[in-house]
Formats: C-alpha cells, sequence, structure tokens
C-alpha cells in the first residue's frame, strides 16, 4: 500500500508530509490538554500486550480533499469534565495541524473510551 501524504504546491515549490507526521502532531497537540490519561510507561502499545493498560491517544487520520479529518480515542482521568477536555482537544489539534503542517482541518472527532483515576507520579515510591 502506498505511503498517504498531502502535497503543497505554489510559486516556491512543492511540500510533502506524511499521514504520520500530521498523526503526530495531533497526538502531541492532544497531550497539552488537562485531563487526558498518557501512558506513564515508554513501552506504549506493547504495554497493553503484556496485561497493562495502554492510556495514549489513539489517532486515526484521513485525507481528504483539501484537508484532513482526524478522529482521536482518548482516556481522561477522573474529576476533570469529558466534554471540556474534548472540546480543548479539538480546539488544539485543529490549531496545530494548520499552524504546523499548514493542512486545513475538515473535522476533528474525540471518542471518549474510559474514565480512570488520576494519575500519581509518586504512588509507586515506597515511604522509607
Amino acid at each position: 500500500m502506498a505511503e498517504r501524504k498531502v502535497e503543497i504546491v505554489d510559486e516556491d515549490g512543492r511540500i510533502t508530509i506524511t499521514e504520520e507526521v500530521i498523526g503526530e502532531i495531533a497526538r502531541i497537540a492532544a497531550g497539552k490538554v488537562d485531563g487526558i490519561a498518557l501512558s506513564t510507561s515508554s513501552s506504549g502499545g506493547i504495554k497493553s500486550f503484556f496485561g497493562g493498560e495502554d492510556l495514549s491517544p489513539t489517532i486515526k487520520t484521513d485525507l481528504v480533499d483539501g484537508g484532513v479529518k482526524v478522529e482521536l480515542r482518548i482516556t481522561v482521568e477522573y474529576g476533570y469534565p469529558v466534554h471540556e477536555v474534548a472540546r480543548g482537544i479539538q480546539s488544539n489539534v485543529q490549531t496545530d495541524i494548520e499552524k504546523l503542517a499548514g493542512v486545513s482541518v475538515t473535522g476533528v472527532d474525540v471518542f471518549v473510551r474510559k474514565v480512570v483515576p488520576p494519575h500519581t507520579p509518586n504512588a509507586n515510591i515506597e515511604e522509607e
């Protein structure tokens, strides 16, 4: 299967951006929103394979004429208003893709798959 990409052509030349780059911009933009649960492990998706839980957002991009449509499946930390987290993600993703990649965003769909307890970074440290 051919690599999917978007091309921007103007009087200065051509810019080619892969779908993977757009997805990574969306991932980083979503991660900037307070309340989204992110995996604390560097193993990423492999963590769920070994019985752990991968909380990282799942991102799907669909290149359409004149732009890109983005779909994110996220986990929200308990205590944050779910609809505000989702709206923040929609706003950040659209703004960052349009600003950083120069690609028009035709839509950002956010599906909340789970609510989890808040992450406590020192929970695994034993007290002396």
